[in-house]
């Protein structure tokens, strides 16, 4: 049975496997966390490290480098993907916060795995809510924007990211 969206499938699409290579090419290029097991004969979890690598793009990252980057850069910058909370015990939205101590890179790649989580953890579901796909479709668009960006200023991880099977 074929899933109806409202959003552009193929934006959908191009947005999920660039994140999914993201991650991959993150863990492959050595820029994992281990998160330990409860069960401490299994080996530790690996995730991909996006606090390091955003830190380590703070003095490379230009949000002015095209006109179409500074688009992207402004649109998350002024309008953030809305964030999940709970308050008293019931889920609620939240618009982020940037703190003094998080460069701008750090809060865009923030925000892009908050539009990967509000869209594979269930928050775009909710219509009443997010029922203007044209600030989703530019969420989607202006993530990948920065993504490419990134990719473009990390050889290592473009590489991996390149040679990812997907």
């Amino acid at each position: 049975m074929p899933v109806e969206t409202r959003v552009d499938r193929s934006l959908l699409l191009e947005f999920f496997l660039t994140f999914s290579r993201f991650e991959y090419a993150l863990k492959a290029s050595g820029l994992f966390v281990r998160h330990p097991q409860t069960d401490p004969s299994r080996p530790a979890a690996a995730e991909p490290d996006w606090d390091s690598f955003a830190a380590s793009l703070r003095d490379v990252f230009k949000l002015d480098r095209t006109d179409s980057l500074r688009r992207a850069c402004e649109y998350i910058l002024e309008s953030p993907p809305w964030k999940q909370v709970i308050i008293d015990g019931a889920v609620a939205w939240e618009t982020p916060v940037r703190p003094a101590n998080e460069s701008e890179v750090e809060f865009l790649l923030r925000m892009v795995r908050c539009v990967r989580n509000n869209l594979v953890h269930g928050g775009k579901h909710n219509i009443e809510v997010h029922e203007d796909t044209e600030r989703t479709e530019s969420l989607l668009r202006s993530s990948l924007a920065i993504l490419r960006e990134c990719l473009a200023l990390a050889p290592r991880v473009k590489q991996a990211f390149d040679e990812a099977a997907i």
